[in-house]
């Protein structure tokens, strides 16, 4: 009786199922297109080239690359909480302005990743542990990726600006013409169709250039020429730098961008530990890894409403609103993303196969993709309470939480059990792997321990 109450209660409050559904849709086609169909389009483009070495190159580049491009998001995910919030207080005048301080201040940082990546793209690969042949075969690609790198966090900064006043629709159709135009220079740039010379791994770093400079001026173009955009600019919002807000925007943002490197770090951990077990286990940790971000792509995509639906309602004093949208959204993950990742495993052997040709390890990858995914609840969970304290403005809690969480139990574990003889190389593999979701169960329990507290409802933005 109590839990029925209480299910009617949330009904009454907050956002509907169905209009959280309808912002989820097309966040769900952009989540897609943004994290997890180019890069394993890519891969499997990559894989026809024959190469195990070339392969193992690009996932290892892709790894570290994920970290700069999760660092690129904390700008625009803190933009999306003050824009929200002052876009739901009707204040349309400063969430324009907003913009322009979000823009130059990712697109400065942008290019401090750039000139990095591209001076020290050998170190990288030479940190990592991969053989000599993949350092050879990845530093190109690595330094020519920089330039993407730069687009990428640029294209960040506008399309917060459209999420943060409910607009996921264009950024879906603005992902969509992108991930198009990468899709047919990727094909035909890597191996050498459509007229266009045969490039390899530059060639795909070539087609993400293309795909995010055409992301930059479209959205550029919709935000300038859109009549129901005009009442948030009353200048250019290119003119419009103040160094005292955006001091406050890196203020709220440097703990996102500890907790989201924090995460995407261990990836990289895991890469490092997981490269002297040799190709074939390289191979599988790249591809398991894709395939399961892309059954995990439900809960991606309501992670990024979760930002903008509590800080709305918060923004508009709704707190009981913020808290039911809150509960919704954990439902809906829970139920789409296990039977996403209950598809993925019934055919992991046919989805590994597509990037292993000469399968040289497809039934390994498919016993690690079915083991590991059972410990992915872990994640989606501690996935949505992050999004939902950021939308509140309380970045504090999650980055010290995940910051905490990989430092004192991940690192130690897993280079612990990076000591197990090579003789039990699956069970060291899949211990390793399954250490990681096993620290985002620990992250979770802190988030939702604060959640439970609703100290989170009073955080200053």
């Amino acid at each position: 009786m109590k839990i029925r109450e209480s299910f009617r209660t949330m009904m009454r409050r907050g956002d509907s199922f169905k209009e959280i559904i309808l912002y989820w849709l097309p966040e769900i086609i952009s989540s897609t297109i943004l994290f997890s169909l180019t890069p394993m389009i890519d891969s499997y483009l990559i894989a026809q080239l024959g190469s195990l070495s070339t392969f193992g190159a690009l996932g290892m580049a892709n790894n570290f690359l994920h970290t700069l491009i999760k660092l690129a998001e904390a700008i625009p995910v803190a933009a999306i909480a003050i824009m929200g919030r002052h876009n739901g207080a009707q204040e349309f005048d400063e969430c324009g302005k907003d913009l322009g301080d979000t823009f130059w201040t990712t697109f400065l940082i942008g290019f401090s990743q750039f000139a990095l990546i591209f001076f020290s793209a050998p170190y990288i690969f030479w940190w990592l542990g991969v053989p000599p042949k993949m350092i050879v075969l990845g530093t190109p690609f690595l330094r020519l990726r920089s330039l993407g790198v730069l687009l990428i966090f640029s294209s960040l900064a506008l399309i917060a600006f459209m999420k943060a006043v409910k607009n996921t629709h264009m950024p879906m159709i603005i992902h969509l013409v992108g991930i198009g135009l990468f899709i047919l220079f990727d094909y035909g740039l890597i191996l050498g169709n459509l007229g266009l010379p045969r490039l390899g791994l530059q060639g795909s770093a070539l087609a993400t250039i293309i795909q995010y400079s055409v992301v930059n001026a479209l959205s550029i173009a919709y935000i300038v020429m859109n009549p129901e955009y005009k009442k948030y600019f009353s200048q250019t919002f290119f003119s419009i730098f103040r160094p005292g807000k955006a001091v406050h925007l890196l203020s709220l943002s440097w703990p996102i961008m500890i907790d989201k490197t924090t995460l995407s770090l261990s990836y990289v951990w895991l890469s490092k530990l997981i490269a002297p077990m040799g190709k074939t286990c390289i191979a599988t940790y790249n591809v398991v890894k894709d395939l399961e971000r892309f059954a995990f792509l439900p809960a991606i995509a309501f992670a990024q409403i979760i930002t903008f639906l509590v800080s709305n309602r918060l923004g508009a004093r709704d707190n009981e609103g913020a808290m039911s949208n809150i509960k919704k959204t954990l439902l809906l993950t829970s139920v789409l993303t296990t039977g996403s990742l209950l598809f993925m495993c019934y055919k992991a052997p046919y989805f590994i196969g597509l990037f292993d040709p000469k399968d040289k390890f497809t039934d390994f990858a498919s016993l690690a993709l079915q083991i590991v995914s059972i410990l992915v609840i872990f994640d989606f969970t501690q996935l949505i309470l992050a999004g939902a304290l950021r939308g509140a403005g309380d970045v504090k809690t999650v980055m010290w939480g995940r910051f905490f969480a990989v430092i004192v139990f991940f690192i130690p574990i897993s280079y612990g059990l990076s000591f197990i003889p090579d003789t039990h190389q699956s069970l060291k593999f899949l211990l390793i792997y399954g250490s990681y979701y096993v620290t985002t169960g620990i992250m979770g329990i802190v988030f939702l321990i604060r959640i439970k507290n609703r100290g989170w409802q009073r955080a200053e933005i």
